[in-house]
């Protein structure tokens, strides 16, 4: 599992997070939600070994502080919020760089099947900075799919790290990715994502941490945390929360107080 203890973390003399505390566990998705500069990706940047920090941090009873890179690539996978390529790689080859840290490298046919996965099948030759956006930011989701191939092996559950996920995707293809989250983590592996959009994340996460300034405001499962009251105070507006018989909580951005539609 993933357990960190009043974790903090200081930039250029600026406290950008002050005693975070929780545990997420394998054969789940954790979300992580806030407002902007609440210190998401400070916080999942801390939790790869991006950033120094104070307290302490382990995934699958590993500390993430001293532990190898080499040794962390094993059982974890990281998809950072952007990623810039300064060779002119394939989108093959692009996957093919999960493949040498991860657990599938003699799997031949594996990028193609990973590309496939992600709505990319064929691309595979693909010059990838002539990729849109979106295209892009799937082809570096297939080099950690490929990378975090097996969810449980005889060594433990895989993790997937993603910031932003979904930024760059049409909803169809956001939908997609949540989906391939969810599998992963059904499958017995654990998701930790960095998310804005709260109504896909009340779709597949099974844990919310909502930071505000730098500190855990709340964590709990989406109908404690996608609520009036936690919400009004991390975003600092007025939301309505509402909820459907087959589903969990789902808000109306609409509904802001002194909202006018044009």
């Amino acid at each position: 599992m993933l357990q960190v203890e009043t974790l903090s973390v200081t930039l250029s003399g600026r406290q950008l997070l002050s005693g975070i505390s929780f545990t997420a566990h394998p054969g789940q998705v954790t979300a992580i939600i806030g407002p902007n500069g609440s210190g998401k990706t400070t916080l999942l940047r801390a939790l790869t070994a991006e950033h120094r920090y104070t307290g302490r941090a382990t995934l699958n009873g590993h500390d993430i502080a001293v532990t190898r890179p080499s040794v962390m690539a094993g059982f974890r996978a990281v998809l950072a919020q952007d990623t810039q390529v300064a060779f002119p790689f394939t989108a093959e080859e692009i996957v093919r760089l999960g493949l040498e840290a991860g657990r599938g490298a003699v799997a031949a046919d594996l990028p193609a099947r990973m590309l496939a996965k992600v709505d990319l099948a064929g691309y595979g030759p693909r010059p990838y900075h002539r990729l849109s956006g979106g295209e892009q930011a799937r082809v570096q989701l297939a080099r950690i799919l490929a990378q975090a191939r097996q969810p449980v092996s005889e060594s433990g559950p895989s993790w997937l790290f993603l910031d932003e996920p979904v930024a760059s995707l049409d909803i169809g293809h956001q939908l997609m990715v949540m989906r391939l989250a969810r599998d992963f983590a059904e499958a017995g592996g654990g998701v930790v994502a960095v998310m804005h959009d709260l109504n896909l994340t009340t779709m597949m996460a099974d844990h919310l941490l909502l930071l505000q300034s730098g500190r855990l405001l709340a964590q709990g499962r989406a109908t404690e945390i996608i609520a009036d009251g936690p919400l009004r105070s991390a975003f600092g507006c007025r939301l309505r929360v509402n909820s459907l018989p087959a589903q969990g909580p789902w808000l109306l951005p609409q509904a802001e107080e002194g909202f006018a539609a044009p």
